[in-house]
């Protein structure tokens, strides 16, 4: 695995408690905090910026669990993936420069692509217990 020392998601110990699976290739987790309620996240094991550094063998795994985490999350309204390729952006604590995958679930008669926090800033994120990381953890194992 290649890491780098300041990447968040690249410590492994950090990212253990809210881990859902962690395999060869990928790890997935609980996102906190959340932009949509039970919101998750799917990262390749290597620290990789954008899309085009995945190897065929990545892609494949990380599709997969994209894939296993949309049908647990969906609540009768389908489910949401989304990468969004921002190197030049400063990490700010939510934005991370490691390759990751957003998986939630939609909600009844929801407009628009994505989900837009409320307000559209980072106050409209919330920080899940750890009580609730863990119960959803379990819940997606």
């Amino acid at each position: 695995m290649t890491s780098n020392e300041e990447c968040v998601f690249c410590d492994r110990q950090d990212l253990a408690w809210k881990t859902i699976r962690s395999e060869e290739l990928f790890t997935s987790f609980v996102s906190r905090p959340w932009f949509r309620p039970s919101q998750c996240l799917v990262i390749p094991n290597r620290h990789l910026v954008t899309p085009g550094e995945l190897s065929p063998e990545e892609g494949a795994a990380i599709m997969t669990e994209l894939g296993r985490l949309s049908l647990r999350l969906d609540n009768g309204f389908g489910t949401g993936i989304m990468q969004k390729y921002q190197p030049l952006q400063v990490e700010n604590g939510i934005k991370v420069s490691h390759l990751h995958f957003h998986v939630f679930p939609r909600i009844e008669n929801e407009v628009g692509l994505f989900p837009v926090p409320d307000p559209n800033t980072f106050d409209g994120f919330v920080t899940p217990s750890d009580e609730e990381v863990i119960a959803f953890v379990e819940a997606l194992k």
